[in-house]
């Protein structure tokens, strides 16, 4: 899957505001004493229970092998970026850290035609994570986040089924403990997931954490040995 070859802008749907800023938000102009309506927050509302969600994806969207074996692992459908930037290049040479991996997951997932990911792509440039509050989603990617930006509220309210926490550091300071979800190594296996960094820059940097909602399994079987004791280990951890 040659993506520098491949690249159509037109396969991709990009949502974009108006590069003007009322009152500190994007696109929220008053119309009859109502806010303008946040397009990603209306694709969500209609697509959210099969989208997962990148918050931060940055200018680029690059080393996304991960969040597609999520997205793909939880047969979803769509796969939307969010970033506070107004211009967000749609895929680039870099998308994947391993393309031959990654094409054949998409060969399988896509019925033999893994350029489909492209009509999968929504992308909402112009976007705060705060814009997303309540808005409900299958899964959400926590990518590039600034060491002082703390979203864990915003994406609690988003309830979603998984948290990937990876790449910068930032990421790994969200701590959603003793908010309904718990850190899962089983489910780094589940959906093997793999980190593009595998060694930490600085001492104590994790470059990967994994977060479940208490009430959602990543097993495929629930009754499996040592069960009840890997669910207490991730339960401390």
């Amino acid at each position: 899957m040659d993506i520098s070859e491949r690249y159509d802008p037109n396969e991709y749907q990009t949502y974009s505001y108006p590069q003007e800023i009322t009152c500190g938000i994007p696109g929220a102009k008053e119309k009859d004493s109502d806010k303008a309506i946040n397009p990603v927050v209306s694709f969500l509302k209609k697509h959210g229970h099969k989208s997962i969600v990148s918050l931060g994806c940055g200018y680029r969207i690059n080393r996304i092998d991960n969040h597609i074996r999520l997205m793909t692992g939880l047969n979803l459908s769509y796969y939307v970026c969010i970033d506070r930037l107004y211009e967000i290049e749609p895929i680039s040479s870099s998308a994947f850290a391993d393309p031959e991996d990654m094409t054949e997951l998409l060969i399988r997932y896509y019925g033999g035609n893994p350029h489909n990911l492209f009509k999968a792509i929504k992308i909402f440039p112009g976007t705060l994570v705060e814009d997303l509050q309540d808005v409900s989603c299958a899964a959400v990617v926590c990518q590039r986040i600034l060491p002082y930006c703390r979203w864990e509220n915003a994406i609690i309210s988003m309830n979603p089924k998984l948290i990937l926490q990876e790449d910068l550091h930032g990421c790994e300071r969200q701590n959603f403990r003793g908010l309904g979800y718990v850190r899962t190594r089983s489910g780094i296996r589940r959906y093997g997931l793999k980190p593009f960094r595998p060694w930490p820059i600085f001492p104590g940097e994790y470059n990967m954490v994994f977060w479940r909602r208490k009430n959602f399994s990543v097993e495929k079987i629930e009754n499996k040995k040592f069960f009840w004791f890997q669910r207490l280990i991730e339960s401390i951890s």
